[in-house]
């Protein structure tokens, strides 16, 4: 798995007033979907990351999603790495492989087979109403004036070596974010969406560079903020 690394970021300076957050663009929700009803079972297969460096998200994302899920009213089951590991497993040997032998592409339609099956085969093991894949992922944020925005979330911009704490700045960054894909017991897609989290790298004045942030999931309030955002859509009725 690659590692976040440091980004170099051209700077321009000018005063700008802060961007409204918006719901990403790229959230999509199927026309047919229902949302469960209340004490419904939602299954969380094990969440996966973009980079080595989430890992250490994984912990929070997983109690975030299950406290804001009992707190809407469903019911919450995670399914163990172990047991993922085997039925997904068995799922791509099924279908062939999901990658191309000669150009190691990810052969999609394989793919959305073999998740389905997988999706179909837990929900009827735990009787599951909807099965969710969540990710840490990075997303392309905008950067004006002291802030950064993208996936619903604006934060301010994380900078060391400024004298003057009313450094600006314009152009583009990555920010971190929960995303969601969620299925229905058939195996059917019902949902995709983000929310954002925080911003993984701080920049260093002194070298121009974008360095990673040592305390990237000390703030608990970042994620619970992001998975707010990422499960308004099924949330909101």
């Amino acid at each position: 798995m690659k590692k976040l690394i440091p980004l170099l970021l051209p700077l321009l300076f000018a005063a700008c007033a802060p961007m409204s957050p918006k719901l990403p663009s790229d959230n999509q929700v199927a026309p047919a979907f229902r949302h469960p009803e209340a004490g419904a079972l939602i299954l969380m297969l094990p969440p996966e990351t973009e980079t080595e460096d989430m890992q250490a998200g994984v912990g929070i994302l997983k109690e975030e999603l299950h406290r804001q899920l009992s707190a809407a009213g469903y019911r919450v089951a995670i399914l163990d790495q172990t047991s993922y590991d085997t039925i997904w497993a068995q799922e791509i040997a099924e279908v062939g492989g999901i990658y191309d032998g000669a150009t190691g592409e990810l052969r999609r339609p394989q793919f959305v087979q073999a998740l389905g099956h997988l999706v179909q085969r837990v929900s009827s093991e735990t009787k599951a109403t909807l099965v969710m894949r969540p990710h840490l992922v990075l997303r392309p944020a905008e950067l004006s004036g002291a802030s950064a925005v993208w996936d619903g979330q604006q934060r301010r911009s994380n900078v060391s070596g400024a004298g003057d704490s009313s450094f600006h700045h314009d152009g583009t960054t990555l920010g971190l974010s929960v995303g969601l894909r969620m299925f229905a017991s058939s195996g059917e897609f019902v949902m995709s969406t983000h929310g954002g989290v925080s911003l993984p790298y701080k920049l260093n004045l002194h070298t121009n560079r974008n360095e990673v942030r040592t305390d990237l999931f000390t703030e608990s309030r970042e994620m619970a903020d992001g998975v707010s955002l990422a499960l308004s859509p099924l949330l909101q009725k």
